[in-house]
């Protein structure tokens, strides 16, 4: 039977059946992720791209094809991820404005289309590169216009598409050096191919059941063979944000080119996807921010992902969120994975540490008429992330912050418990800040040790009983802002000129533990409690973090260090998510002891 018109459900139900296919295969596509960089998540990208689209479809207000292609395209730019899918929201974006006032379309009619999605997607990139992606769409959408004045039957022209696209697919395999190099085909063409076989699939069998019954495709058995050493990854960050507000798309690409490559700013002049990969992520922000309000921020750390995936590392893998306090050079040592907490300035959204980093937060705090707001990170960045580990890790250990203290316990559980069949413990970490860290150092060092997963549960359990932190906040201020302290207590701590002093409970809270009347005899305090606190512990560390005073933490390591000789500090910057309540000039003493 002929199909000579498209109508809105098929086309979303089209669009269902070519998700599913990349879902199948996305391990495959990690597997052979080498443009632009090895970093193999090119599949999950692709799958958490589309899986946004497949989750947002609503079938009865999506009886056209202009409303379908319309809420295919806004879902896939919200849910965007990485290189190829912004490229992807990009094509459905371009596509639908090619269907625009459609009620159902011809063949003659979609072939117009696809190539308003084509010329969309090259517009994206700034440099644009032949054998990627672009090749293929290219390709495809070419041999789908010339055939569409010709053939009436929408199977017989996806079909002929899809052979096209096959065969420009293999070509990517020597028009990279890259690919040629690794002996792979294109992984994010690959994907869009997948895609493609899926809508033609659907649309010879003809029932939007049948999608959920289909088998796994099994793909070729090969994987990328790079002799890329991690030096060779010059920038770090694949980093994303959706932008709504009044935004020159051209312009802004040429002011973010000089911060990296792979830049790619997808959608329309009032709300745009930007992608680029670069070692300064905060910076591209910052000038972002200048076009509107940035939500749906995102950083992967491109030198982690290689090293999960090329390095030898062992079976557990290690996540925690970033109200942990670590230095850089112990996150990289032991591949600890970290899940930023939202930090906001009235409607652009930030991620804690990468795309605002302790020295511009504090900067702003002093600055910004909006005080900042802290959210926990939803459960769909946990789930991604579990999802890519799983594909190199046996198990994965989650620490986090304090279950009475933020959501951000729940939604980690939440996301475990998606994936039935593999090993995910999730663990309340009940520290805050370089506390936090403390716990999540000795799970580190235990996974290094080799250490079973259970051995690790127990273990890391028990150590969370065995940190404190000594906290002196120079003012309430920011407490009250947050909502974490009355309005009337923060008054009459303002008229008595009351510095308080905090600890942490049982349960990782922060409790009142005492007082002074002044900012250096509050600093002075916490080391004269943290002294008295540790007189019958063993195994005593320490480390230091400040909001934004580096001379109050160095009074403190002078002073430990007086009294316990030439011991190892850390002195860290309190994280942008926590300094959002204890403000400017907070000062604390970390401590932890072995039973």
């Amino acid at each position: 039977m002929k199909i000579k018109y498209i109508d809105g459900k098929r086309f979303s139900r089209g669009v269902k059946a070519g998700a599913k296919k990349v879902y199948d295969n996305q391990d495959y596509l990690n597997d052979i992720n080498v443009f632009p960089v090895p970093d193999a998540d090119t599949g999950t990208n692709m799958a958490a791209t589309l899986r946004t689209v497949v989750d947002e479809m609503d079938d009865s207000t999506c009886e056209t094809v202009d409303s379908s292609s319309r809420q295919i395209a806004d879902s896939a730019l919200k849910g965007a991820r990485g290189n190829s899918g912004v490229i992807l929201a990009q094509f459905f974006y371009g596509l639908s404005q090619g269907l625009e006032k459609r009620i159902k379309i011809t063949t003659e009619q979609f072939g117009h289309a696809v190539q308003q999605a084509k010329n969309a997607a090259y517009e994206a990139l700034s440099q644009p590169k032949e054998g990627t992606i672009l090749t293929v769409i290219k390709d495809w959408a070419e041999n789908i216009y010339a055939n569409s004045k010709q053939i009436v039957d929408f199977q017989d022209l996806l079909h002929h598409g899809l052979e096209v696209a096959k065969k420009s697919l293999e070509n990517t395999r020597t028009k990279l050096e890259s690919l040629k190099k690794a002996n792979v085909v294109d992984s994010g063409a690959q994907g869009f191919v997948y895609i493609l076989e899926g809508i033609t699939d659907f649309l010879k069998r003809g029932k939007i059941r049948e999608i959920d019954k289909t088998t796994k495709t099994e793909p070729i058995n090969e994987v990328a063979h790079t002799d890329i050493n991690i030096e060779d990854i010059i920038y770090r960050y694949c980093t994303e944000c959706l932008i709504e507000g009044q935004i020159d798309l051209k312009h802004l690409r040429h002011q973010i080119e000089i911060f990296g490559d792979s830049v790619v700013v997808a959608g329309s002049e009032h709300r745009a996807r930007l992608h680029i990969h670069t070692n300064e992520p905060a910076k591209v922000f910052a000038i972002a921010r200048h076009y509107g309000d940035l939500l749906q921020q995102k950083a992967d750390d491109m030198k982690k992902q290689y090293l999960v995936t090329h390095n030898p590392h062992p079976k557990i893998a290690l996540v925690v969120d970033s109200a942990c306090d670590l230095s850089q050079e112990l996150i990289d040592e032991f591949q600890i994975h970290v899940i930023p907490v939202r930090v906001s300035f009235g409607n652009s959204t930030y991620i804690d540490k990468i795309t605002i980093t302790p020295d511009y937060f504090y900067k702003m705090l002093l600055t910004e008429p909006h005080h900042p707001k802290t959210s926990q990170p939803p459960p769909a960045d946990f789930r991604n992330l579990y999802a890519f580990l799983l594909s190199h890790y046996e198990s994965i250990i989650s620490i986090h912050l304090p279950e009475a203290a933020s959501g951000t316990y729940q939604n980690a559980l939440s996301a475990a418990r998606e994936f039935p069949e593999k090993t995910i413990t999730v663990i309340d970490g009940k520290s805050l800040s370089i506390g936090f860290g403390f716990v999540a150092e000795k799970a580190a060092r235990l996974i290094a040790e080799g250490k079973s997963h259970e051995e690790l549960v127990q273990a890391v359990t028990a150590y969370t009983s065995q940190t404190q932190v000594f906290v002196s906040i120079p003012s309430l201020k920011y407490l009250m802002k947050s909502g974490r302290v009355s309005k009337a207590k923060g008054m009459i701590a303002k008229i008595l000129n009351i510095k308080p002093i905090l600890h942490l409970d049982s349960r990782g809270m922060p409790q009142h533990c005492s007082k002074s009347f002044s900012d250096m005899g509050a600093v002075k305090k916490i080391f004269k409690l943290a002294v008295e606190f540790i007189q019958d512990k063993q195994s005593i560390r320490f480390a230091v973090a400040h909001a934004n005073d580096l001379k109050k933490a160095e009074y403190l390591v002078k002073r430990l260090k007086e009294k316990f000789g030439e011991i190892p500090i850390t002195v860290l910057p309190v994280s942008p998510v926590l300094g959002a309540h204890a403000g400017n000039g907070a000062a604390a003493i970390g401590i932890s002891w072995e039973k």
